[in-house]
């Protein structure tokens, strides 16, 4: 909330009133009341104010100053803290100004992002009213990102902190609030949520002109893009008001159209991301790809990139990273499928672990054959907290299911070793989505025996077997896991 020196008003109005609101401190509007500070790192604090004007801040007990550089500019870091649940006021004052934030807490602050699925609100998904109902944790707090795209990076966001109960429960993200859940109860932790999500977007999109422009694939667009005068945010503004008219039963020329330019490479970087850095966070949650399935070969090197550009935007190297991998989604297959778009997707995401400081909530058991937004997205939650328990805070436990680890064959079967058995390898009924082929490359559905943490299979079909693959499609019936009870990632052994 925001005050103004009231003498410096008063003067103002009687003599310059037109500099009144020259004067004032612009804090970059990630923060509000009711925010959540990132415990234990250097907590930047920064916006506009008056150039080569001294600004201070003030925050538990905490007291810092700097001068605005010549265009206005400035930063502070506050000292790492504590968690702190007691709220708590951060005071900006200028020469001729105040500024002051109320209700604020200390703890971890995670960035959820990506298209649908994380986009998907908790009103949406499963037991949604009786959730919504019990949702009274003065301790969780949502900030969600207005949508937007920009052809350039802004400044500012739209939106604002709220406190989590049964009134604001249901807009947020389904997914991100199960995750801030089982962190808030297991870590015992303020948690905030910074919201960032938008419908049938690509990876490219969320990824800045930076990294992009070092990709073989992006690289012309990117200079095509940068030499554009075109105001995407204007085109996206108009689009708004389109709708608006249209609401209103007011004619228009034409239904209106979201801006092609919403997918188009940077325009969610630069609209919804940009403006956030460097505000403290613990980590990322992400769930996307379905919009980059058609071109799961470049998402090999598209994902990374973008992971590697949120590190170094937010200059640390470490940043945990947690996705999630597509749900199960269409008709099942009756015979196996040589080319997936999904599973090859899947493979891609799965690659992307070899990137440091990742992990991967696996959804292959959740989805809907005839929705490709599982109402399911409470487990989806639990498995991105419990991969943050071991990659983010270095918890001993199993939060993967049975990973792929090597094969061998002998005779006409191939006998698999699994990773992330934990206590054991167990089987939801029969094991139907493996496949064999032999060297002629056509797969058929192998007979599945579990010996101990060991897969045997074996096709009257294929004499000798070179390759296998389990839950090679986009909806498998997969029903491998371990005891605790986390599915099988899905794979292959060849590269065909």
């Amino acid at each position: 909330m925001k005050f103004f020196n009231p003498k410096f008003f008063i003067f103002s109005f009687c003599f310059t009133s037109f500099h009144a609101f020259a004067q004032d401190i612009k804090v970059a509007s990630i923060f509000d009341d009711n925010m959540v500070l990132q415990q234990g790192i250097q907590i930047p604090v920064w916006g506009m104010g008056p150039a080569k004007e001294e600004i201070s801040i003030s925050f538990a007990n905490k007291n810092l100053k700097t001068i605005a550089d010549e265009k206005g500019k400035w930063m502070l870091k506050l000292p790492k803290m504590q968690i702190n649940r007691i709220p708590q006021e951060l005071i900006i004052l200028s020469k001729n100004d105040t500024i002051i934030f109320k209700n604020i807490l200390v703890g971890e602050v995670w960035l959820a992002s990506g298209q649908s699925n994380m986009q998907m609100k908790l009103s949406e998904s499963n037991h949604a009213a009786q959730e919504i109902k019990l949702a009274q944790f003065d301790e969780i707090r949502f900030f969600n990102v207005g949508l937007n795209i920009s052809h350039q990076p802004l400044n500012r966001v739209k939106g604002s902190w709220k406190v989590c109960n049964p009134t604001s429960a249901g807009s947020f993200s389904a997914v991100a609030y199960y995750f801030a859940k089982d962190l808030h109860q297991d870590q015992r932790v303020p948690v905030g949520i910074i919201s960032a999500s938008w419908g049938a977007t690509p990876v490219e999109a969320w990824t800045s002109s930076e990294s992009l422009i070092q990709h073989p694939d992006f690289k012309d667009s990117i200079f095509k893009y940068q030499k554009l005068e075109a105001n995407w945010e204007l085109l996206y503004r108009n689009y708004l008001n389109e709708v608006e008219l249209a609401k209103k039963s007011i004619p228009v020329a034409k239904a209106p159209m979201l801006p092609k330019e919403k997918n188009y490479p940077t325009a969610l970087f630069n609209a919804m991301i940009a403006p956030l850095i460097p505000y403290g966070i613990k980590g990322v949650i992400w769930y996307q790809g379905e919009n980059n399935a058609s071109r799961a070969a470049q998402y090999h090197s598209l994902f990374p990139l973008l992971i590697r550009d949120w590190r170094t935007k937010w200059q640390k190297e470490e940043l945990p990273f947690l996705f999630v991998q597509l749900a199960n989604f269409r008709a099942r297959n009756e015979e196996p499928v040589f080319r997936d778009n999904w599973a090859l997707l899947r493979e891609a995401q799965t690659a992307t672990l070899r990137v440091p400081h990742t992990a991967m909530a696996v959804a292959i058991d959740i989805g809907d054959a005839k929705d490709i937004h599982p109402k399911n997205k409470k487990d989806i939650g639990k498995r991105l907290y419990l991969a943050a328990s071991a990659v983010a805070y270095h918890k001993d436990v199993v939060y993967s299911g049975p990973t792929f680890a090597s094969s061998s064959i002998k005779g006409n079967e191939i006998i698999l070793s699994f990773r992330n058995v934990g206590k054991g390898l167990t089987s939801k009924g029969e094991l139907n989505s493996f496949e064999l082929a032999g060297a002629d490359k056509k797969f058929y559905w192998a007979n599945a025996k579990m010996v101990g943490n060991k897969i045997i299979l074996q096709s009257d079909k294929v004499a000798q077997p070179v390759a296998v693959r389990y839950a090679w499609s986009s909806n498998p019936e997969a029903n491998l896991y371990n005891k605790e009870g986390l599915p099988a990632v899905p794979f292959r052994t060849d590269d065909w």
